[in-house]
């Protein structure tokens, strides 16, 4: 069967009830909406050591975005319905989705996954959940540089390179947060090789959404919150010439020996996933 992993670890944990997912994530390890080939891994920190607090749930549907268009990646957003409720734990909880019209400037968002830690380099045993912190690129800006942004991505990561999600990233969490709540504002979606300058990484943008997602889940399942940014507006000059020095990528870095994993979901109600 086809694993989707998702870990709740403190401080930044939260877990699947509506699971914000990329279509083009589910694409790469099932050709088919089928549900029966996949399974959900909530409370998960290590792909190779033993996880305590892991609880594995099966999907009963997979509804992925009619509007979905592989080329540019646009609309590129799936949901999952969970086989059973989750019991949320202080290892599993659920995250908030960014409501419609959420605003963001200059501000800093965290990424998370077990991807490659640069282009073409897998996770390092024993693969443990990893974090990278990116600032957010306006869409004028990354469009000017990655080509074929539309209204319903987002983007993130330095100009001068060095900070990324990666090959294996896709579908992971963009979060932020605002007050003490976390606020899911991002799906990883693609990007043009790894934490290069100027080639910021490209998410789709859950707030545009928000309508998709309550039709098919309900109002009183998904918990969307308004983020209005505090941080200065984006500047969305495009560079006139690229940046000559390449730092080592630094992608989803662990800062600390318990690593702090995010995770991608949201919600209350009974298993829905985005």
């Amino acid at each position: 069967n086809n694993t989707i992993y998702r870990v709740a670890y403190s401080p930044f944990s939260w877990s699947i009830s509506v699971m914000v997912f990329s279509l083009s994530c589910l694409k790469r390890v099932a050709v088919t909406p089928d549900p029966a080939v996949y399974t959900v891994y909530l409370g998960r920190q290590s792909q190779e050591l033993s996880n305590p607090n892991e609880v594995s749930v099966s999907v009963s549907q997979v509804i992925l975005h009619p509007e979905y268009d592989n080329l540019p990646n646009n609309n590129d957003m799936a949901l999952l319905r969970l086989s059973s409720p989750v019991t949320f734990t202080n290892f599993i909880q659920p995250v908030c989705l960014a409501a419609e019209g959420s605003i963001f400037n200059s501000d800093t968002m965290w990424v998370t996954g077990w991807g490659t830690i640069y282009s073409g380099v897998p996770l390092p045993s024993p693969q443990n959940l990893q974090e990278v912190d990116v600032p957010m690129v306006g869409n004028t800006k990354c469009d000017c540089l990655n080509g074929g942004i539309t209204e319903n991505m987002m983007c993130a990561g330095p100009l001068e390179g060095g900070k990324d999600s990666c090959q294996g990233d896709s579908g992971g969490p963009m979060v932020i947060r605002q007050g003490s709540t976390w606020i899911q504002a991002g799906v990883v979606s693609f990007g043009k090789g790894c934490a290069l300058p100027n080639l910021p990484g490209v998410y789709a943008r859950v707030s545009n959404y928000q309508n998709w997602i309550t039709q098919h889940v309900g109002m009183n399942n998904a918990s969307f919150i308004p983020f209005t940014s505090t941080a200065p507006v984006l500047d969305e000059t495009c560079p006139t010439s690229g940046i000559c020095h390449l730092h080592l990528p630094l992608l989803l870095s662990c800062f600390s020996l318990q690593c702090q994993c995010v995770e991608v979901l949201q919600v209350h109600g009974h298993g829905w996933l985005v």
